[in-house]
Order: C-alpha cells, then sequence, then structure tokens
C-alpha cells in the first residue's frame, strides 16, 4: 500500500530524471577552484558542490590502543619469546586529513533540481 502511494505521488510529479535527488560519480579535475568532471563530461565547480564534514581536513576525538614487541633485553626475558606491551590511548583530537586531490574518483548525491551536489565520499585516485 505504501508503495503504492509512493509511486502515485511520483507520477503526480511528473518531471524530468534530471529533477529528482540521484547518485552521481565524479572525477576531481581540480582543486583550488575545485571543480569535477561528472560521468557525462559536465564539469562543476565549488559553486554547486557542498562538501561533506568528512572531506577535507577536520578534527574528531578518538582512542588508539598501541602494541609493541617488547625486544627480551628490555624485560630481562632471556627465553627468546617477545611478550606485547599494550597501552591504550586517549587523544582530546586527533587530526584527519582527507582532503581532496586531482585525480580523486568521488561520489556525489545530486539534490532534488539537479543545482547542487553533496559530495560525500572520495577514493584515491
Amino acid at each position: 500500500m505504501a508503495g503504492e502511494l509512493l509511486i502515485k505521488m511520483l507520477k503526480e510529479r511528473g518531471g524530468k530524471d534530471s529533477e529528482y535527488s540521484d547518485v552521481v560519480f565524479g572525477l576531481v579535475t581540480s582543486v583550488k577552484p575545485l571543480k569535477v568532471q561528472l560521468a557525462n563530461n559536465m564539469v562543476i565547480d565549488d559553486n554547486f558542490i557542498v562538501l561533506g564534514k568528512h572531506i577535507g581536513k577536520f578534527k574528531l576525538p578518538g582512542k588508539a590502543k598501541i602494541e609493541v614487541k617488547a625486544h627480551s633485553d628490555q624485560i630481562g626475558n632471556l627465553s627468546g619469546n617477545r611478550p606485547t606491551v599494550s597501552e591504550d590511548i586517549t587523544f582530546k583530537e586527533m587530526e584527519f586529513d582527507n582532503s581532496l586531490k586531482k585525480g580523486d574518483k568521488v561520489t556525489m548525491i545530486r539534490m532534488d533540481g539537479g543545482q547542487q551536489f553533496y559530495l560525500f565520499e572520495r577514493e584515491e585516485g
């Protein structure tokens, strides 16, 4: 029932496919200014692109577990076995650099109406 209602609403709306939201793929051709070439060879610039919060440089709180194989002479174990020493470290902030580079393949959502693109994922080129 709900699916039938949704299809009915879409049919009533009408319009072209390009007027609806869709997932699109592109290739970064320039970083400054940002330009992305879409699969249909159309190039869009930063006036039409909204970057997701995990694109570029950003900071997050985090934890890490560091494991190090200790040398036998450091802890007096002469049998040759190298025990693992581990330590949990909590960071107030960790900085990540997920900046776009020329040649990166990106995934975007073309927003309803086709005038804005939300860039939410990158893959190193």
